[in-house]
């Protein structure tokens, strides 16, 4: 790709490298052997969004993002973004299609993950950070057309109201959440068993148990450590053997089935790296359902 001065991105970074005092955490990794080893690095450094925290100053803070915290989430976002293609190819065929696409990133943080998806899954896809942080500084989304941030709780109404309206719209919606904290990853299961097509999970750490006047959203959770200690196995495997039992096998008004599997990325960067990945099945028609309730009274 060419630079406005018939220079390459390449070049550009090169530029950049001539002083140590330029240097960035992006160009030490453009330039390093970690993009020459890990695939998930690598196909990061061939993206527009790599591009854009070359060149791009809206991208500065994320340029400069400390080296390892970038790769891990760089990382995290391109493993995610493939779950998303890959199902979304598995629903229709091919995950830049003509039916829009409505991507809601939970706990986005800074919402690299957000930017990835947006240039993975093409123009017929709107992106929504959902992120309370307000502090956060978001100048990169001046160059994400795309993408826009909320500052809400995953446990608002408005999200709720938001995901309907989504859902209602006819797009495919796709929930995703990278190293949720706690219920929040209960949470994003029953935001997602009522409004979604996909989900895409990573869960983090465990529930923090409270006294029970402190329990806004439940116990689901509770006990894990213990029960781990008692049967001589590990809580964050625990964890996720109960999240991922706890998404439904069918979903809807109309009872449509669950597709859900478990996967371990070996080259994610962080020792958390499992992630639970569903699909809703097509909705059975009302015509088809009357139909079979006609059928099943005669």
């Amino acid at each position: 790709r060419m630079d406005d001065d018939g220079d390459g991105d390449d070049a550009l970074a090169a530029r950049r490298c001539e002083s140590n005092a330029s240097m960035r955490s992006i160009d030490y990794l453009v330039r390093g052997e970690r993009v020459k080893t890990n695939a998930r690095l690598r196909a990061f450094a061939e993206t527009e969004v790599c591009r854009k925290m070359l060149r791009d100053e809206n991208y500065a803070s994320w340029a400069r993002r400390k080296g390892r915290a970038l790769r891990k989430e760089i990382a995290e976002a391109m493993v995610t973004c493939a779950f998303i293609r890959e199902e979304l190819v598995a629903m229709d065929g091919s995950a830049r299609g003509e039916k829009s696409i409505v991507v809601f990133d939970l706990c986005s943080g800074k919402g690299l993950t957000s930017s990835v998806c947006a240039e993975t899954l093409g123009k017929n896809c709107e992106v929504i950070m959902v992120d309370s942080d307000r502090k956060m500084k978001l100048t990169h989304l001046d160059s994400e057309r795309q993408v826009v941030h909320f500052a809400l709780d995953v446990y608002d109404e408005a999200l709720d109201e938001m995901m309907a309206r989504a859902r209602a719209s006819g797009a495919r919606v796709v929930v995703c959440g990278v190293h949720l904290c706690g219920d929040l990853s209960r949470r994003s299961i029953e935001l997602w068993s009522k409004y979604g097509d996909i989900l895409v999970l990573s869960p983090c750490c465990l529930v923090r148990e409270v006294r029970s006047q402190k329990r806004p959203h439940g116990t689901f959770g509770y006990g894990l450590p213990e029960v781990a200690t008692r049967i001589g196995g590990d809580s964050y495997d625990l964890w996720n053997k109960l999240l991922f039992a706890h998404v439904p096998t069918h979903v809807g008004p109309f009872f449509a089935r669950v597709i859900k599997r478990q996967a371990v990325v070996e080259d994610m960067l962080t020792e958390k790296n499992r992630f639970i990945i569903c699909r809703r099945c097509e909705d059975v028609s009302v015509e088809r359902c009357e139909v079979a309730v006609a059928r099943a009274s005669v």
